[in-house]
């Protein structure tokens, strides 16, 4: 089996960016300033067949809104971290409270501030459509944009 693949069975807790993973990266504003973003009901689906297979998942974002954290109340995610500028250090404080060894985890990024999470779990993943230093520290990219 390959190193990918071997990463890939171990994985039992998902990390997902939020902007440019599960949006196309683009943010809209209504008439009173506030973003708005637009999600891909398929990623809610993927993360129900994940969770019906055992697994636990959470969003970390460097921004933050109450879009972000009602997605994540309504595709029941385990946790919802906002405004984090650290992402490896959230995915450990994330393992160190679920009982997870790093490497049963899997973090999916698009942005440089995503490196040091996907050099840090078990399986790092990029989005397609990532900074190009992105795909080059994941073990695996997709074949599909951030929010396709």
């Amino acid at each position: 089996m390959s190193d990918l693949g071997t990463a890939m069975r171990r994985v039992r807790f998902i990390v997902s960016d939020v902007d440019g993973v599960l949006t196309d990266g683009t943010m809209g504003f209504d008439a009173e300033g506030r973003p708005f973003r637009h999600f891909n009901v398929r990623d809610g689906l993927g993360l129900a067949l994940w969770y019906l297979a055992g697994g636990r998942a959470a969003l970390v974002s460097g921004q933050g809104s109450p879009a972000v954290e009602a997605l994540a109340k309504q595709w029941r995610c385990t946790d919802c971290l906002v405004h984090v500028r650290d992402k490896a250090a959230a995915c450990r404080d994330l393992a160190g409270q679920y009982g997870v060894a790093l490497e049963e985890m899997a973090f999916i990024g698009d942005d440089l501030i995503d490196i040091g999470a996907i050099r840090a779990v078990g399986l790092g993943v990029a989005v397609a459509d990532a900074a190009g230093p992105v795909k080059d520290a994941a073990a695996h990219s997709t074949a599909a944009a951030g929010g396709a």
